[in-house]
């Protein structure tokens, strides 16, 4: 057998397709930017054959080797990642996981082990860890060490989460599902809440985890899928796009940072460099001009994928990137930008604690949110871009707090104007469906009905993740609809379920 080294460790040079297979099935990153119209989601590859593979058959073409092992070590950080955080952050077991997201890791021959507050994977000699820390979660170790991060953060100084109120959702903690409602046809939301449960196609395996259905700030409609309860966190990927940018919004109401000026990166100061012309607000709305892949198909080795995955500085990697296109002309949906934006956060607290600590001291203490935890990088940056886990109750109440434009039990917390802001579509978008980190439904700025989904309202927005995490919001109504899972093929439930809740409610 071929074998190659990498970091000191001899390791055996394993068929490109195979790792990339594998690599796309465990992690497949964190975007969830519509691929064909957000009515009919474009299926997510089928990945069930990378099992039968056999990860120990050479490469033939010695050539191909250092991509080969690239490619294994995204295998290998995804499905470490993933183990580290769903355990113990989101308090599933090992075995479950295993047997549930990473099936093919397993199947491929890797192993894993927890010892105290590291988790690592092997896998044909090559070893990859992550350090799991209280209130941040799990950091793979790339170009780093557990010394290093350990030194960034004492659990001690994090703020106190907030005693639970008894009280009833949101304020508080008590729920009591009603059993009917004036002007809602409960029997309808709840027969729309058991099919999203349900395969949408042959063989699909859905993994509908979790749907919320809150109707004027009241939860009334509500189901979990075994393991999962209302108590424990599940990953929003691409949602934590919208927590970023609040936390911008905050930062931005006092003054720290300004939408509109340019972004101030040192590294895009040289002279005739234009992309020091990037504003804020570019980065916010995704028309940055920054050359960037977020492409999760079979044989890319996409820039999302190597962001999250071969660095241990997520913004770094994208600030390298050269224009492409004037800043502000085009719409591009980029993981790596929101990550600038959380370096650009970063660089205004005077140490990693009271970064970490700000957060849960401005945002989630706030809406009483107990179970929200932001991840961050090897560099001590929050993954802005991808992320964050909470309960689904917890994510409910970032939407109720956008619709309900900022404020919270009579506290403005986004300062006034951000929801509006983040709610108004950015020039570049053609059917005006992006604000600041936030899809929307609005229509072209000549035509509202030329929108994305005419069957929803234009003032329709909404929070969306990889593998189908949703908060949709319908300010009309005062309807929020919530959708967690795993669906890695097909079509995904959310906008059935969302359309037939908004018809079992009088308008």
């Amino acid at each position: 057998m071929n074998k190659t080294t990498h970091q000191g460790q001899t390791v055996p040079a394993t068929k490109a397709a195979l790792v990339l297979a594998m690599a796309l099935a465990t992690l497949a990153a964190c975007s969830d930017a519509p691929v064909s119209t957000p009515t009919a989601d474009a299926p997510a590859q089928d990945v069930s054959a990378v099992a039968a593979l056999d990860a120990s058959e050479p490469v033939a073409d010695a050539a191909m080797t250092a991509q080969a092992l690239m490619e294994a070590e995204i295998a290998l950080g995804s499905a470490v990642k993933r183990l580290c955080s769903s355990v113990l952050v989101g308090g599933r077991t090992q075995e479950q996981v295993l047997s549930a997201e990473l099936a093919n890791a397993a199947a491929s021959g890797m192993t894993f082990a927890f010892n105290d507050d590291l988790v690592s994977g092997t896998v044909n000699g090559l070893t990859v860890q992550a350090l799991y820390r209280p209130h941040l979660g799990c950091t793979l170790l790339i170009d780093t060490s557990p010394e290093i991060l350990r030194a960034q953060f004492n659990a001690a100084l994090y703020p106190q989460a907030p005693a639970p109120l008894a009280a009833p959702w949101p304020l508080g903690d008590q729920v009591e599902i009603p059993a009917q409602l004036d002007g809602v046809d409960l029997a309808a939301i709840n027969a729309a809440v058991d099919q999203a449960f349900e395969d949408m196609e042959p063989d699909q395996n859905i993994d509908t985890r979790a749907v919320l259905v809150i109707h004027k700030g009241r939860i009334i409609a509500e189901k979990y899928a075994e393991p999962f309860n209302a108590d424990m966190p599940q990953l929003g990927w691409s949602m934590t796009k919208t927590v970023t940018a609040a936390l911008t919004g905050m930062l931005a109401g006092e003054g720290l940072v300004h939408i509109d000026s340019p972004a101030g990166i040192p590294e895009w100061q040289a002279l005739g460099d234009q992309r020091r012309f990037i504003t804020l607000n570019h980065l916010l709305q995704m028309s940055s001009g920054l050359e960037y892949s977020e492409v999760y198909t079979a044989g890319s080795m996409s820039d999302v994928i190597l962001m999250l995955y071969t660095t241990g500085d997520t913004a770094a990697f994208t600030l390298d990137k050269p224009l492409a296109q004037q800043p502000g002309t085009q719409f591009y949906y980029s993981s790596g930008t929101t990550n600038i934006i959380s370096r650009i956060n970063r660089k205004l607290f005077t140490n990693h604690q009271s970064y970490f600590n700000f957060p849960q001291e401005r945002l989630f203490s706030k809406l009483g949110m107990r179970s929200a935890v932001m991840e961050t990088d090897a560099s001590g940056t929050f993954v802005g871009s991808s992320y964050m886990y909470a309960t689904p109750r917890d994510w409910a109440k970032i939407g109720l707090l956008y619709m309900q434009d900022g404020v919270w039990s009579g506290e403005q917390i986004l300062p006034e104007g951000w929801v509006q802001h983040s709610l108004t579509p950015a020039e570049s978008t053609a059917q005006g469906n992006y604000g600041a980190q936030i899809w929307l439904n609005a229509g072209s700025a000549v035509d509202p009905e030329d929108r994305p989904m005419k069957q929803f309202p234009a003032n329709m927005f909404y929070l969306s993740g990889f593998e189908g995490q949703n908060v949709v919001m319908l300010p009309d109504q005062e309807l929020i609809v919530v959708r967690m899972g795993v669906t890695t093929r097909g079509p995904r439930p959310i906008w059935a379920l969302t359309e037939a809740v908004m018809n079992a409610v009088a308008r």
